[in-house]
């Protein structure tokens, strides 16, 4: 029996047949994971976390991931924003080329004194295949008392 083709002109009227992926982070009911059914849930889970892995951390892929756990950690230096920038933007444009960066805002706490974290990275970007209403979706990662966040 043929497949018949039928051409979708607005990708937002299809229907999610089941999960894409696992989101993060992991707070799904006791004993079961909790899953992604749109492609923007699931970039928004995979750029979490990719910023969240250390280079060196996954087995067989010791290239992915991020240096972030080590730089922003590091003493807030005048080359700090530049190089978290070029980290994120280089290992997105590597791993995840569907995400297309649209921003990235760094503010310390020499920036804004009221800042109740040490550092505050917020990642804004787009996925062009899914269909976004509104505002970018946005991914900001929060540096206090040697603690690493994302939300």
């Amino acid at each position: 029996m043929p497949y018949q083709i039928v051409n979708i002109n607005d990708v937002s009227q299809i229907e999610p047949v089941g999960a894409i992926g696992i989101a993060l982070p992991f707070n799904g009911v006791t004993g079961i994971i909790s899953s992604t059914v749109t492609s923007l849930d699931q970039a928004i889970s995979n750029l979490k976390n990719l910023l969240l892995t250390s280079k060196g951390e996954r087995i067989f892929q010791p290239e992915f991931g991020t240096d972030l756990p080590q730089i922003l950690f590091q003493p807030n230096l005048s080359n700090l924003k530049p190089a978290i920038t070029e980290i994120i933007t280089d290992a997105v444009s590597f791993w995840l080329p569907y995400i297309n960066i649209t921003t990235i805002d760094i503010v310390t706490a020499e920036d804004d004194p009221s800042l109740t974290y040490e550092i505050k990275v917020a990642i804004s970007f787009n996925v062009p295949t899914a269909s976004i209403t509104g505002d970018n979706p946005t991914v900001t990662i929060f540096v206090e008392n040697n603690q690493l966040t994302v939300s």
